[in-house]
């Protein structure tokens, strides 16, 4: 633990404040204003007894935060937790303090004073400890969470701080309230000195805590703060909002010091303050797009607030309203009432008078944060900045002095961020407009704009908000923002097709457009869209948009405000009343519709009691409740009996068995058709006659049809066998007993198989419907299996039965209450088996009737989860495909056998893409169908999830088809069967986490199934070849006429090459993962990939290769696996060999590559070369870790490869070293060289040292590789050329000799930077007279011809005459008689 001693000393005597001697004055003040305390004894003093009470609470909970380990441990989130640890610290710094003070005055008045004791806790514990350890804790802290807890607690402290009985609470200022409570003295009131002081100690303290805050920022906004870019961007983030929430006090206090003449204390606060604006600007302006590293979200994260902070920037250093416009009066004192509520502040809260800090200057500093964030918007980011813009403002904020005549004024930091970014979108603007025809057009070529970073959805939607926010609290900037938003809608992300654009997708582009739309429409709803006369604008955008009518309403309501404003005391009131009987008329309406919907239900109900019969009626259970219903029913009788089909009547008489038919029949007895036989009395249709007597004794019944012929007999047959069926299984659904279920499920089972070509009735005809709909709408639809539906039309539908609502299953059907999934459909798969295995001839068709019944079974299922996928808010289609899928995996299990083709549909149920796509929430959408398709889509993916599940089960239990279960979950994991993203990432770590780690057997199959999918990944790419290249063709010949030409290879060039290169990238993802695991298959993959024509192919494992170098290297080690790798590889497979070698080698700047993976890089260098010739590639990638003296040496290899090769040493060598580009550095020990790598100056200068004759190299190869290295400005640009050339002329004047090129050099430097002119003039080409040049004949020629070049520059101050008139006479008659004036 910290002894609190110690723990005060120590930040005493290490303040982290860079700025004490600008702190020190108010500090002092207000640590030292109270009064000398009397002779008490300090150790039996009451007040030293309360501050050591409250200093041991206060440390207590200091020593817990700083000995936190700085992550979660009690289930909360880690932020949490350091709240409640550091609570503590806040109740005693802003209550119990003052609370503890107003104690020990009121149980001592006459030792202690009350101000006395409120100074003394104030100075000790807040002063001494609170503010120092967590100022300590926010600039150096290095766990992120804890740096976040302390600049948290600034801002807590503030707020807590203003509450009522502490140090800044408002009474303190003109009563005796505040930490000083009600003064018990008999004076009433305070005195003026005492009120005065209150008030400065007040103002003291406020100072103190809010210079504390500003400090605990700043150092949170220079990059670099963490060496982890992550851990960097989190720390920034957190200043940012910091800084966010301190610039709005702090300005308010120095408007306060300024009012009260106190010019030293306001500026003070406000350099630091403009120090915290100029760090947050530079994280937004001056980094980037992913020059801090880290993850897309967390730049995102970063970018967001500081579009947020300049937003506030805008907002304060802007005015709030325009004088003179139109009901100016109104809206000033209505803007002004609300910006007191909101806590605003704006210029004209700056009292006037202040030599540094005025108006006009940080006005400037608005205009142009507005005229960025218009860009922001008008953009889709920041445009790329000007050098030129750049270099200006870098000169005029340091040739700009401050007010006492030396270092940079406050101002021209910030503008020399800020001004030229406004200033490039100004151009970009000022362009547009120029270019187009219409003053309301904006013409923007955006393939020809740069810019330093994109928008994320994230923050473009805050950058809007800004803008829209702005220009309702700011009428300054109302018509800018219309006219940027409204040019911005006409002109949307995505343009016309809405396609992905920079970091937005294409449902983040639907978002954006959106929102600015409904930007437009509510500064079009706002008065100053009248008022200003940007109306104009703004509906032109809606109306482009397909917004008219909401357009012309927002302009309706915008002018009938403005004239309810205009208009008396009476035109208000007026409208008041309208709108109260409007809403009356309302309450009306909807109460006359609720009692129309009572009434209409009421009489529904009066009428099914009314009828009796049909709908109502519930068949009583015994004889005599049917007896006493018929009775009770005889009244309702209709008078005469509904038509039948024949147009003959049937007399039959109303008796009293046609009474009871009916009721028991519930009216079916009333409309029976006469040809139906064997309906009631179907006796009456046929006869029957004895026949002779069989051997055995039996007499033969003879069966002949009186009234219809044979053929209608077997129709009406198959018709009776229909309904008795359809009875028969619906009853299986009705029954409440499980054995008759059973039972009624066994004769349905053998019925549907015997009942061949009956056609179904109209009881279950939706049942068989929707198994032909199955079967077509599936991936199984073949002849076969539609032929096999329509031959056994009773088994589809018992397949089907289970998978159509209750009200499609008929009045027997309809009374269950719930339909689960029976074993109908597992007897009848049994039935089918049994068929299957018979071994008579005539049977032999029906051995493939099982697999047909299986497959059919399991296309029902997915035609049933289709459906419900189809129809989001239909919760009995949900309720069946759950039920469905559920019962699938059990169903497989159980049967008999599985087939390849039921897999396969199995694997079709994981296709939810389309329903994935409704769950994205649209405008159009209502929260209730929002809601339905989201809950459909979590439905889908539970289904999908069954049906990987059921491959794995399949898998592990039948070994018969381990291979196709196998297959299809590969399958499903390379994309190639469709599936949804987060489905696929399911299917692939089920294949690698649990298929392929369950036994040999299983990761044999993986990789044979994983194979497969590869080869055909390959066809792909080679089938498309042609294609792709006169694509790639067309679309480079674009790309040059516009000048955007893409150098990078990895990026598809065109569409058609990034939808192939799209299908090989999963299976190419896959098997990289199982090449982890057995690397002897990286031979496959590299073979595959560079098969002629197979481009696409190789350029999807290239880009995928660093996953696969680090995956590899950490499980099997760098060396070893580089070495196993490169034994595996022919001469064909060596670009992808060198892409994977690149890959292994450490991309960290601090993590260099091991010395056994550049051993193991040199034996494959000399394993693969061929004679004497070394091949420089092979230890490219770990030349950056190779010793300076070992490249040097290797460097001849690297100049004698071709340009590329030689390019890429060089870059290789000095990666990690760019904070040294322009040094040249010396070995601590020249015995032990240990410096590695080689910088961009050693590169120079090694290679002007480099003797080429004795390495055999041409002279020319060596001069052209200097060359190479010249023209390569973007590495060697002027400052590391004159520094290279700075550091052989140094060495030159210590003895040594100059390089053969040095001159040379020297001249092609001048004809290339002519920034060098000045100094090659009046400092290299002295030095080298110096060192007397003139001795060497060729090094001489080469002096006079570079001073003949910069003789006469026509540069005003640069010439070379200086270092002329340095020469000796006789060389200097030398150089005149050659060169003459």
């Amino acid at each position: 633990m910290i002894d609190p001693l110690q723990l005060t000393a120590g930040l005493h005597a290490n303040n982290p404040i860079t700025d004490d001697d600008m702190f020190d004055s108010d500090d002092a003040s207000a640590a030292s204003a109270h009064g000398d305390a009397d002779t008490t004894n300090e150790e039996e003093s009451p007040l030293s007894a309360a501050l050591d009470d409250l200093e041991s609470r206060v440390v207590s909970a200091l020593n817990e935060f700083k000995s936190h380990p700085g992550r979660a441990s009690h289930g909360q989130s880690i932020h949490e937790e350091l709240q409640s640890v550091l609570r503590p610290v806040v109740e005693v710094s802003a209550h119990i303090g003052p609370a503890s003070a107003r104690a020990v005055h009121a149980s001592y008045p006459d030792v202690y004073g009350l101000e006395f004791c409120v100074d003394a806790v104030y100075t000790r514990i807040n002063s001494e400890l609170i503010l120092p350890v967590l100022l300590e804790s926010a600039q150096s802290e290095m766990i992120p969470a804890k740096r976040a807890a302390s600049l948290r607690m600034f801002h807590v402290l503030y707020g807590e701080w203003s509450a009522p009985g502490s140090y800044l609470d408002g009474g303190a200022v003109t009563s005796s309230l505040g930490p000083y409570g009600t003064d018990q003295s008999p004076l009433v009131g305070l005195t003026e000195h005492e009120r005065n002081r209150r008030i400065g100690m007040r103002s003291l303290r406020r100072s103190e805590l809010l210079r504390r805050w500003v400090q605990a920022s700043i150092p949170n906004l220079s990059p670099g703060t963490f060496t982890s870019s992550t851990l960097d961007l989190v720390a920034a983030g957190r200043g940012v909002l910091s800084a966010s929430a301190a610039l709005k006090p702090c300005l308010r206090y120095i408007a306060e010091r300024i009012g009260e003449a106190d010019d030293a204390g306001a500026l003070r606060l406000f350099l630091p303050v403009m120090r915290m604006i100029e760090g947050v600007l530079g994280r937004l302006f001056l980094e980037g797009e992913g020059s801090d590293g880290g993850s897309e979200q967390e730049n995102d994260a970063l970018k967001s607030s500081c579009i947020k902070f300049l937003e506030i920037v805008v907002l304060c250093f802007s005015n709030k309203a325009l004088p003179g416009m139109a009901g100016g009066g109104q809206v000033a004192s209505r803007m002004k009432r609300d910006a007191s509520q909101a806590n605003d502040f704006s210029l004209e809260d700056l009292p006037p008078g202040h030599p540094i800090i005025t108006r006009e200057s940080l006005e400037e500093i608005g205009e142009y944060a507005f005229s960025t964030l218009r860009g922001l918007v008008v953009l889709g980011g920041q445009a790329k900045i000007d050098t030129n813009l750049l270099l200006d403002a870098a000169a005029s904020a340091s040739s700009t002095k401050d007010f006492m005549g030396g270092g940079t004024s406050p101002f021209q930091k910030i503008l020399a961020i800020i001004k030229p970014a406004a200033l490039t979108f100004q151009k970009i603007e000022s362009d547009g407009e120029k270019a187009s025809e219409d003053k309301d057009s904006f013409v923007l070529d955006r393939s020809l704009i740069k810019l330093d970073f994109y928008l994320s959805q994230k923050s473009y939607s805050l950058s809007i908000n800004a803008i829209q926010m702005l220009a309702t609290k700011r009428p300054l900037f109302f018509k800018e923002a219309s006219t940027c938003l409204a040019r911005r809608t006409m002109d949307p992300p995505g343009g016309l097709s809405g396609d992905a654009e920079g970091l937005l997708s294409k449902a983040a582009i639907t978002g954006i457009r959106t929102h600015l739309r409904s930007s437009c429409l509510t500064l079009l709803r706002h008065i100053f869209s009248v008022t200003s006369g940007c109306w104009e604008i703004l509906v032109k955008a809606l109306n482009l948009s397909g917004m008219d009518a909401q357009a012309e309403r927002a302009l309706q309501a915008s002018r009938q405000q403005l004239d309810l404003m205009k208009g008396g005391r009476a035109a208000r009131t007026r409208a008041a009343i309208f709108y109260e009987w409007d809403q009356s008329t309302d309450l009306s309406r909807a109460e006359k519709r609720q009692r129309d919907t009572d009434d209409a239900e009421a009489r529904v109900r009066a009428a099914k009691i009314a009828r009796g019969l049909g709908a109502g009626v519930q068949l009583p259970k015994s004889m005599s409740d049917s007896c006493e219903l018929v009775l009770l029913n005889l009244k309702h009788l209709p008078t005469k009996r509904p038509p039948i089909a024949s147009s003959a009547q049937r007399k039959r008489p109303v008796t009293l068995d046609a009474l009871v038919d009916a009721v028991m029949t519930n009216g079916a007895s009333l409309s029976v058709d006469e040809n139906h036989w064997y309906d009631r009395d179907g006796g009456d249709a046929w006869t029957i006659e004895e026949g002779e007597l069989d051997n055995d004794g039996r007499q033969q019944l003879m069966y002949q049809c009186k009234k219809i012929e044979t053929e209608t007999f077997i129709k009406q047959s198959k018709v009776a066998a229909s309904k008795a069926f359809s009875r028969v299984l619906l009853s299986t659904s009705s029954n409440r007993s499980e054995a008759a279920t059973s039972l009624g499920s066994q004769l349905a089972a053998r019925l549907a198989w015997m009942l061949q070509g009956v056609e179904p009735s109209s009881d279950i005809k939706d049942a068989h419907a929707t198994a032909l709909m199955s079967i077509g709408n599936g991936p199984m639809g073949s002849d076969v299996s539609v032929q096999f539906a329509k031959e056994n039309p009773l088994v589809s539908s018992c397949i089907a039965h289970d998978m159509i609502p209750p009200q499609q299953k008929g009045e027997l059907g309809s009374l269950s209450a719930a339909s689960e999934t029976s074993g109908l459909s597992t007897r009848v798969l049994n039935e089918a088996f049994v068929c299957s295995l018979s071994e008579e001839v005539e049977d032999l068709s029906r051995k493939k009737q099982y697999a047909q019944c299986l497959d059919l079974y399991v296309a029902s299922v997915v035609n049933a989860c289709a459906n419900a996928n189809a129809v989001p808010s239909d919760y009995e289609k949900k309720r069946i495909a759950n039920s469905a899928s559920s019962s699938l995996p059990h169903q497989l299990l159980i049967s008999p056998s599985v087939t390849p083709s039921s897999l396969n549909l199995v694997g079709s149920l994981c296709d939810i893409e389309e329903v994935s796509k409704k769950a994205v929430k649209t405008s159009k959408q209502s929260i209730a169908e929002s809601a339905a398709a989201h809950a459909a889509k979590t439905a889908a993916e539970k289904r999908a999830t069954t049906a990987l599940l059921v491959l794995r089960d399949v898998a592990f239990q039948r070994d018969r088809m381990r291979g196709s279960a196998i297959g299809c979950a590969v399958a499903i994991a390379a994309g190639r069967l469709p599936a949804s993203l987060p489905i696929q990432d399911k299917a692939l770590k089920l294949v690698m986490n649990v298929i392929f780690q369950k036994n040999s057997d299983c990761a044999g199959k993986v990789i044979e199934s994983a194979t497969r999918e590869l080869e055909l990944a390959t066809q792909i790419s080679i089938e498309n070849h042609e294609k792709i290249v006169k694509a790639n063709e067309v679309t480079s010949t674009k790309r040059e006429k516009q000048g955007s030409s893409s150098k990078i290879q990895s990026i598809p060039q065109s569409e058609e090459e990034r939808t192939v290169l799209e299908s090989v990238k999963k299976p190419v993802v896959l098997f990289m993962a199982l090449c982890v695991r057995r690397p002897e298959i990286i031979k496959v993959i590299m073979e595959m990939s560079c098969r002629d024509g197979a481009d696409v192919m190789a350029k999807a494992v290239k880009a995928n290769m660093p996953k696969l170098a680090k995956a590899a290297s950490v499980k099997h080690g760098a060396a070893s696996i580089a070495l196993k790798v490169a034994d595996m590889s022919s001469d064909r497979e060596t670009p992808l060999l060198l892409s994977f070698l690149d890959n292994l080698a450490p991309a960290t700047e601090k993590a260099l590559p091991s010395q056994d993976l550049i051993n193991a890089c040199h034996e494959i260098q000399r394993n693969r070369s061929l004679g004497e010739t070394k091949d420089s590639r092979y230890i490219i990638p770990v030349v950056s870790g190779m010793k300076r003296v070992e490249l040097q040496d290797a460097l001849p290899d690297f100049v004698r490869d071709s340009d590329e090769t030689f390019k890429a040493s060089l870059r290789r060598m000095s990666e990690r070293l760019s904070r040294y580009a322009m040094i040249f550095r010396d070995e601590p020990d020249p015995n032990e060289p240990t410096l590695r790598g080689m910088s961009s100056c050693e590169q120079i200068v090694n290679l002007h040292r480099l003797d080429f004759n004795a390495v055999g190299l041409p002279q020319k190869r060596y001069l052209d590789a200097i060359r190479l290295c010249l023209e390569d400005d973007e590495v060697f640009n002027d400052r590391v050329i004159q520094a290279a050339l700075d550091y052989i002329s140094g060495k030159f004047l210590e003895g040594e000799t100059l390089p053969l090129a040095y001159m040379r050099t020297i001249i092609l430097t001048c004809s290339k930077h002519e920034s060098l002119h000045s100094w090659i003039c009046h400092v290299l080409l002295p030095r080298l007279v110096e060192g007397k040049v003139y001795s060497d004949k060729r090094q001489w020629e080469g002096w006079m011809r570079c001073a003949k070049m910069l003789e006469n520059t026509g540069d005003q101050g640069v010439s070379s005459m200086e270092a002329i008139a340095r020469l000796p006479p006789d060389q200097l008659k030398i150089y005149r008689t050659k060169y003459p004036r």
